[in-house]
């Protein structure tokens, strides 16, 4: 099963949508006298979720309400689950009569 879940509401927004994880590390780059360079590494890294989601005109209009209201948003690929909130929502290519592509990027909430 394949899909993206506004868990605040129960909507189902699409069964199409890939996924792509990434991290960011928080780093400092120092030289010492002696021309050696030390790496430092702050806190843990932040993990977002990369996702494109293929959306009728409702499934639209429920992205812009989970973006506005911050909502926890669940996307199952097979048997893998990931969970996040929207950071980024970039704006929506009408790719048929019915049918939007959108990029979503979401910032990792829970661990399942």
């Amino acid at each position: 099963m394949t899909e993206l879940k506004n868990m605040d509401t129960g909507i189902v927004i699409t069964s199409f949508v890939s996924l792509k994880e990434k991290q960011e590390v928080i780093r400092t780059l120092h030289k010492t006298l002696d021309g050696r360079q030390l790496v430092s590494r702050f806190g843990e890294p932040a993990v977002s979720y990369d996702i494109t989601v293929y959306v009728k005109e409702n499934g639209r209009q429920a992205l812009f309400t989970a973006e506005d209201e911050l909502s926890l948003l669940k996307v199952t690929l097979g048997d893998k689950v990931y969970y996040g909130r929207i950071t980024k929502l970039s704006d929506f290519d009408r790719i048929s009569r019915e049918y939007f592509k959108a990029e979503v990027t979401l910032a990792k909430e829970v661990d399942e």
